[in-house]
């Protein structure tokens, strides 16, 4: 497969604009040429653009994304700079009634990604898209036994992956980090942890645990903890299956009785 890079006198840049993205693109770019806009542990939930970051945009030659909704700080570069090969995963998400925006959790639309970022420097895409398929499988395998188990999430951010696998969110502390709950919410959520329809708490690595310790007080729930940035995973070939099996990990050890 021939790159559009092919006739360039150097390699081309990959700039990720968040670690999982950088897990993705690093199943087909070198390290060397491949940077990631926001460091661990960073959301873009509270990231601002500083002008070293818009240097590192410039000098990119491909823009791996998530889009206007989760990243609107990059909309106007991406205008900008059209020149640029911007590929954007919400372009490849075909769950029309999932508006979450967090499409690296949606396996379909990261495999599309992927080839279509593949595509653009020359590479297969063939081996990763097993390796996602592979991990997709394990998890749908090892969560399969605890689809009927409640449980809250700390944000709205696995929308895709709940629906992937069919799982039981009851609800989430909050829409969006910024956007803590009303008492109303916080007394709704009390009681459904008094009733049983909760399993399992999922904190954040991210986030304060205020609000969780705010909302269970001295109700006895198992509590666990899911990234949905992957932070603690290294860029890897295989670093973005490897996040999609630790997920499904995490979640078994706290959902299960």
């Amino acid at each position: 497969m021939l790159s559009l890079f092919a006739q360039a006198d150097h390699s081309p840049k990959v700039l990720a604009s968040i670690h999982p993205l950088g897990l993705i693109a690093s199943s087909v770019v070198d390290a060397e040429q491949l940077d990631v806009l926001l460091q661990p542990g960073v959301t873009p939930h509270d990231f601002s653009l500083k002008p070293s970051d818009i240097d590192r945009l410039q000098e990119a030659d491909v823009i791996f994304w998530s889009g206007a909704r989760i990243e609107p700080y990059l909309s106007g570069f991406a205008r900008r700079w059209p020149d640029k090969h911007w590929i954007d995963i919400s372009a490849f998400a075909s769950e029309a009634s999932i508006k979450d925006p967090h499409y690296w959790l949606s396996p379909p639309a990261v495999v599309a990604a992927q080839k279509a970022l593949a595509e653009v420097l020359g590479a297969d895409s063939t081996d990763f898209a097993d390796q996602v398929a592979q991990a997709v499988a394990y998890s749908d395998r090892v969560l399969a036994p605890l689809k009927e188990r409640g449980f809250f999430v700390f944000h709205r951010a696995y929308d895709h992956w709940v629906t992937e696998f069919g799982l039981n969110q009851v609800g989430a502390f909050t829409i969006t980090p910024e956007q803590k709950p009303g008492m109303r919410t916080i007394q709704l959520m009390r009681e459904q942890l008094r009733a049983g329809q909760v399993a399992c708490i999922f904190r954040e690595p991210e986030y304060s645990p205020a609000l969780v310790v705010k909302v269970v007080g001295d109700l006895p729930v198992k509590q666990g903890e899911l990234d949905p940035l992957g932070g603690s995973i290294s860029l890897s070939r295989d670093g973005y299956p490897y996040f999609l099996r630790d997920m499904a990990d995490r979640a078994v050890h706290c959902l299960s009785e």
